[in-house]
């Protein structure tokens, strides 16, 4: 497969044992170090970063987590409040569609 022309220059800092390893593995391997570093970027799997309001529903889920840990202890001791049960349920089933459409990257 023919190379694309390579036209566009990009500068990238690296720290001296950065750059000594990567000296190293150019001179290993016989490649440029810029065929080291593309062939590292091509293996490279990128994650990209949770929609703004993720962390939001994070705290969400905590707070459910707690809300759940609570009426346990309740009904443990007898103390069952059933609309409280109602509303943490609520909440729980409104999360977890919000968490299976960021998952299945449809964001918030």
């Amino acid at each position: 497969m023919a190379e694309s022309k390579r036209d566009v220059f990009f500068k990238v800092r690296l720290s001296a044992e950065e750059n000594a390893l990567l000296e190293e593995q150019s001179a290993r391997t016989g490649r440029s170090k810029s065929d080291v570093l593309r062939a590292a970027w091509k293996r490279l799997k990128i994650v990209e970063l949770p929609p703004a309001d993720f962390a939001e529903t994070l705290v969400q889920l905590r707070r459910i987590g707690n809300d759940l840990n609570r009426l346990t202890r309740a009904a443990n001791e007898g103390d069952v409040k059933i609309p409280e049960i109602k509303e943490t349920l609520s909440e729980l089933t409104a999360l977890d569609r919000r968490l299976s459409k960021i998952l299945s990257g449809g964001g918030l």
